[in-house]
């Protein structure tokens, strides 16, 4: 059983993910206005490309302290894809849904883009493949936003249920 001062700690850490998921999400949208404006140099698309990566990282250690908190099992062999399939999942008694199907959707169209991302050593980002992650940034950002609201609500229900 979870002792209040974890589930604390983890709206803490949690609020303050999701502050810096705002300074992230406007540096995208900064990145993606050079772009938008007619930039079209390799290091402009690789700026827009870690803007997403670091997205992405960000939702990933969210959801990663949610499942550390709470599950305390994460799967070494897939735990990237696992992990955003489990933030669907309410765990009767242990903790609520974090995120809708939808919403693990896009985040995991970010994954894969960073996963691409990591990857690319020996070639340019392909500008196209780079938009398509984009769409997905906006969406994954305001609903990680909105979910979260609902989140920290029911963890500090859960908190004042749990012993010190």
């Amino acid at each position: 059983m979870q002792h209040r001062q974890g589930v604390l700690r983890l709206i803490s850490e949690l609020d303050q993910d999701l502050e810096l998921l705002a300074e992230l999400a406007e540096q995208n949208t900064r990145a993606t206005a050079r772009i938008l404006a007619g930039a079209t140099e390799d290091l402009d698309f690789a700026a827009l490309g870690y803007t997403i990566h670091n997205l992405y990282s960000l939702l990933e250690n969210y959801a990663l302290r949610i499942a550390k908190t709470f599950e305390n099992e994460i799967d070494a062999s897939r735990w990237h894809r696992d992990l955003i399939n489990r933030m669907t999942l309410e765990i009767a008694t242990v903790r609520p849904a974090v995120w809708s199907r939808e919403l693990a959707r896009h985040v995991d169209e970010l994954r894969r883009f960073r996963h691409a991302f990591r990857h690319v050593y020996d070639t340019s980002l392909d500008p196209d493949k780079l938009m398509l992650a984009q769409k997905h940034v906006p969406l994954a950002v305001s609903g990680v936003q909105g979910a979260h609201a609902t989140l920290i609500e029911k963890l500090r229900v859960l908190a004042e249920s749990l012993e010190s």
